[in-house]
């Protein structure tokens, strides 16, 4: 037995989870691979530090960039489309995406500052 009375339900719910969860699992999914890469091949890879600080951006970039921009890329195409649920699923992952930047990233770049003072 389906939760949803029509098919329409099922597939307005479709999209906002599709919404809210895909720029999501792209954006960690980056910062998680590229992290078991760098805890995978640790020996090797630390005796070059080029390549050590590629993967240390792309770890910073799948969070802080990739998951914005592709939240924002949802939004606008399902604008142009008048997907209303799709939408508001992108509008729910760049809240969220604010609201982890000042949860996590803004009180630990406050304790840097202040290590280094």
């Amino acid at each position: 037995m389906s939760i949803f009375l029509s098919n329409r339900a099922k597939e307005n719910a479709k999209q906002f989870w599709y919404g809210l969860l895909f720029p999501i699992a792209v954006g960690l999914g980056t910062s998680l691979l590229t992290m078991i890469v760098l805890i995978w091949f640790e020996e090797s890879i630390a005796r070059d530090s080029f390549v050590e600080d590629v993967l240390f951006a792309i770890y910073a970039l799948g969070i802080m960039v990739i998951w914005p921009l592709f939240a924002h890329r949802l939004f606008s195409r399902a604008k142009k489309l008048g997907k209303g649920h799709l939408i508001d699923g992108a509008r729910i992952s760049i809240k969220l995406y604010v609201f982890f930047l000042l949860l996590v990233v803004l009180p630990g770049t406050i304790v840097s500052i202040m290590e280094m003072m």
